[in-house]
């Protein structure tokens, strides 16, 4: 793992609890899932960046217009 991809690993992490720290008296109950889904958005936009963004829909499947 580069130390970039590395790095963008811990950020991420680090903003996930963040947001389920403001969060937790917003939401109660539902903070952690929706830190989850931040989390999981902020790793997937962090991998794409750090990729490349790429095409990702295989030559089988129809893309979107």
């Amino acid at each position: 793992m580069s130390k970039a991809a590395a790095g963008a690993v811990i950020a991420m992490f680090s903003v996930g609890a963040g947001v389920m720290t403001m969060l937790g008296s917003v939401l109660g109950a539902y903070a952690e899932p929706a830190t989850v889904a931040m989390l999981g958005a902020g790793l997937f936009a962090g991998s794409s960046i750090l990729n490349g963004i790429k095409d990702t829909a295989s030559a089988g499947v129809a893309k979107e217009a």
